[in-house]
């Protein structure tokens, strides 16, 4: 008896480890990728270890499947069975196509459930999975991406930004193109993929109006020729103020670690918070705009025994350049919203400590030179800065800028422009928006 177990126990392991089992030779999830053409692909069964023949009839799983039959690809044979059979060394195929496809769109997945029944008749089931990934650009080696690799391609992107500032201090204008290169890499690291950052360079000129340091004037033109005498001599009077414009060219680099406020990244809205580090490097140009207050006014109004009088409006102050770099040094809280197919909006206000470098010039007392007094100062600034940009057209037109000014206020700079944004990483790979 106890030779006939044991003899039972041996033909049972015999049949479990020598038992015939359908193998199918590609990894699976396989990836492909969408072309412009169809792309035939042919997936391999066997039955290793076969004892005799079988039928391998096969289906797909559509609660799992997202691709569409027919319309995303086509299976060959029809009927959904494959005979393996000692005729055919028990191989055989499922000859899966991929229909052709212009458009960039998610990924798509095809489920294959395979089932025999053993040499004991026993049903057996193996699972296949099929990736169907976005559609191919027709250059050479490109990538594969896995759905994590994509997210992660998603959240990167390096963006340009240029066109002509506005000019707000006289008659709405365009001046000096100006423009900014932004590296963007949020989401990328860190418990639930919150930390990641922007660094950027950028080039824009800024107006502004420098109100605190008018300067108020009088002008005399003698009317009556000969010797002066007061309260009989006539003379026209004017007054004029000379205002203070401030034209100034900004080069600024900066780096912003950020890490996501909302635990989930959205599609749709992000707010992060942010540390910014910068450097400004401004060349301001100063120059002074004049202002006629009141018209000529013909009196004689005595005016003392050695008057001084004029013709023309007299000596102008002329344009002086002067170059600082100061830091900045900020916490913000930057807001992406990407509302698809119709506009991109970036809101980034931000608080913090300023060591901020810049130069100051006087009239002099005979008003034919400009007095200059360097300063270094340790303030806290506030910055707002934002671009909206559209996208409907395909041409991204963007409107942005920025408003910066000292604690207490000095005087904002403000810089807004109307241009283009191009987003570089599309020239690469076809799945980045």
């Amino acid at each position: 008896m106890k030779k006939l177990l044991l003899l039972l126990l041996s033909l049972v392991i015999s049949v479990v480890v020598h038992g015939q089992s359908l193998k199918i030779n590609m990894i699976s999830p396989y990836i492909v990728k969408e072309d412009r053409e169809d792309k035939p692909i042919s997936i391999p069964i066997k039955l290793e270890k076969a004892t005799k023949d079988c039928s391998v009839s096969f289906e797909i799983d559509e609660q799992r499947s997202s691709a569409t039959l027919n319309k995303d690809y086509t299976i060959t044979p029809a009927n959904k069975v494959i005979e393996l059979t000692k005729s055919n060394d028990f191989s055989g195929k499922v000859d899966l196509v991929i229909k052709a496809d212009d458009f960039s769109e998610s990924s798509e997945t095809i489920v294959f459930k395979f089932k025999f029944k053993d040499e004991s008749n026993i049903q057996k089931e193996s699972e296949f999975i099929v990736i169907i990934s976005d559609v191919n650009d027709g250059s050479q080696d490109q990538p594969i991406y896995t759905e994590a690799e994509k997210q992660k391609n998603r959240n990167l992107s390096i963006e340009i930004f240029t066109g002509g500032a506005f000019d707000f201090f006289d008659a709405l204008k365009f001046q000096k193109m100006g423009g900014e290169l932004v590296v963007t890499v949020n989401d990328i690291a860190g418990r639930d993929s919150r930390l990641g950052g922007f660094i950027g360079v950028s080039n824009f000129q800024n107006f502004t109006l420098d109100s605190s340091n008018a300067n108020v004037r009088v002008q005399r033109v003698r009317i009556d020729t000969g010797a002066y005498v007061s309260g009989k001599t006539k003379y026209i009077e004017r007054t004029y103020i000379d205002h203070r414009k401030l034209t100034i060219n900004q080069w600024g680099y900066y780096v912003n670690p950020t890490y996501r406020i909302n635990k989930q990244r959205s599609d749709f809205f992000n707010v992060y918070v942010s540390f910014r580090m910068e450097a400004l490097k401004a060349s301001t140009q100063t120059e002074y705009k004049t202002d006629t207050v009141n018209f000529a006014d013909t009196t004689n109004r005595p005016l003392g025994n050695s008057p001084v009088f004029q013709s023309g409006k007299g000596f102008l102050l002329q344009k002086v350049l002067d170059t600082h770099t100061s830091g900045y040094f900020s916490f913000g809280l930057p807001m992406f919203l990407n509302s698809k197919d119709k506009f991109k909006l970036y809101f980034d206000p931000n608080l913090g400590i300023a060591v901020y470098n810049y130069s100051r010039f006087m009239p002099s007392a005979d008003r034919r030179s400009l007095l200059r007094t360097n300063y270094n100062v340790t303030k806290a600034f506030y910055l707002f800065r934002f671009r909206v940009t559209e996208q409907f057209s395909g041409l991204n037109i963007t409107i942005g800028g920025e408003i910066r000014d000292l604690f207490p206020s000095y005087n904002p700079t403000i810089n807004a422009y109307l241009g283009i944004r191009v987003n570089m990483l599309k020239w690469f790979k076809k799945d980045n928006t």
